[in-house]
């Protein structure tokens, strides 16, 4: 799926700051936030979702004046906080941090509601990172490229152990990668970056794909190896800021792609005026430094879309991951 990248221009950042100071409703009273704001993160503390939410609301906090506290709600794989959010009153004052794999949690039927129809969508943004992730394997795996895996799958159809989180972003990679590479392999459910890791330096598992911040130290401290990154799209020079030096799979002849976009959300309903105020306060943190000195080391600046193509932009990812679903056979009954 190939994305286009859009930068958000140094004049409207300020013009952004400038209109988060307040904005009148059309009754000629100032939309003002809620004092205290709870933002629920699907993920756990520490991981690269986590990271990003609490510098981007940290920011929004500063800017705007309202207690925000972030909560990392990862029970029913995040079912239980997109339906806290969901179910609660529409006055801003709960909101959720997620990415695509909300989408892919709709896609698959592992959640009944969607981001676009349940939901209100405050803010769209894609990744300026140009991987989203790589695939690693065990350091002493016999496997020394990305062609030795193949090779070794196709000789041993569905014996290779692919760890994943069951319906998350990885699942769906390793399907596109499967699909691409014309092997067959078998998903155990592994969990978080953090838990794969473990379990392929525990040997319970054969590969997994990682976001390549998670797989950094490991890799660097030769616990495992690195074969292949997945750009975001098809452009084989890309390569991953934080892995400079692994190949990515387009320019290994892989048609495997993949960006996750990260979305900020609101129950249905939301008065537009603070809407738009959120939307602002969230647009001017990405821009800004102590954000992008926190985001940037991790691989995980992003950039806005504007606010009037975000609705389109991920009605269109989500159309093609049901897609992608149904043509991998991941849809559960």
């Amino acid at each position: 799926m190939k994305k286009n990248l859009m930068v958000v221009p140094a004049v409207l950042a300020v013009a952004l700051l400038s209109s988060c100071q307040g904005k009148k409703t059309s009754a000629g009273t100032e939309t003002t936030l809620p004092k205290n704001i709870e933002v629920q993160v699907p993920a756990k503390a520490g991981g690269g979702t986590d990271v990003m939410a609490r510098a981007m609301t940290m920011q929004m906090a500063k800017d705007s004046g309202s207690n925000i506290t972030v909560v990392n709600n990862t029970d029913g794989s995040g079912v239980v906080a997109m339906e806290k959010v969901r179910t609660a009153k529409n006055d801003g004052s709960t909101l959720l941090q997620f990415h695509s794999t909300m989408l892919i949690k709709t896609a698959t039927n592992v959640y009944k509601h969607s981001a676009i129809d349940d939901f209100t969508l405050i803010a769209a943004a894609h990744p300026i990172e140009k991987v989203s992730e790589v695939l690693v394997v065990s350091a002493d795996a016999k496997y020394k490229n990305l062609e030795d895996l193949v090779t070794a799958a196709k000789a041993a159809p569905g014996t290779l152990l692919f760890g994943v989180e069951t319906g998350g972003t990885v699942h769906i990679i390793t399907g596109l990668f499967a699909k691409a590479a014309g092997i067959t392999v078998k998903y155990v459910e592994a969990g978080s970056d953090t838990e794969k890791l473990t379990a392929l330096v525990g040997k319970s598992i054969d590969a997994c794909f990682v976001n390549p911040n998670q797989a950094k130290q490991y890799v660097e401290s030769g616990k495992v190896a690195a074969l292949a990154a997945v750009p975001i799209d098809d452009d084989k020079t890309d390569r991953s800021s934080v892995l400079p030096n692994i190949p990515n799979m387009t320019e290994l002849g892989y048609q495997c792609t993949f960006a996750t976009y990260f979305l900020l959300l609101g129950p249905k309903g939301m008065d537009k005026a603070l809407v738009d105020k959120l939307y602002n306060l969230y647009s001017s943190a990405a821009q800004n430094p102590n954000v992008l000195n926190i985001v940037i080391p991790a691989g995980l600046d992003m950039s806005c879309f504007p606010q009037n193509a975000c609705l389109d932009a991920v009605k269109k990812q989500q159309d093609e991951l049901n897609g992608i679903v149904a043509d991998l056979g991941l849809q559960k009954k």
